[in-house]
């Protein structure tokens, strides 16, 4: 008669959804960067802002997005990070064309209202950066 081991070999949440979540302790970095371990796999996990987590020994996307030395304003889901829209920003554009152009992308896709589960902000353009 064969006997089941009393354990069995499960995937985590996290596996499932592509989405982390941080335990209680969080570190952040000298680089930005906010470290924690996620609750569900316990692999390391970091956030640029706290919104959304990625594995830390995997490939970011918004870090090689920050190195990238054209500027953009970037759409994202926070839900499950997919780039939703990129509004490239011209060479000449100081930090009032910027801000302008910025606030009418948050207008146009809404992201300003509680339950829109997006984020706006201005990625890349090397050492030149606008807030």
């Amino acid at each position: 008669m064969l006997i089941k081991p009393a354990f069995s070999h499960t995937l985590t949440q996290c596996w499932y959804t592509r989405i982390h979540v941080p335990v209680l302790h969080r570190e952040r970095g000298s680089d930005g960067f906010v470290t924690s371990i996620c609750r569900y796999c316990e692999r390391p996990i970091r956030s640029h802002g706290g919104k959304s987590w990625t594995l830390a020994d995997g490939v970011d996307l918004d870090e090689l997005a920050a190195l990238s030395r054209t500027p953009y304003i970037c759409v994202t889901s926070i839900s499950d990070g997919m780039i939703i829209a990129r509004y490239p920003i011209g060479d000449g554009d100081d930090e009032d064309t910027v801000r302008a152009r910025l606030e009418a992308v948050i207008v146009e896709h809404g992201a300003r209202e509680p339950a829109s589960g997006l984020a706006v902000r201005v990625v890349g353009g090397g050492p030149k950066s606008f807030t």
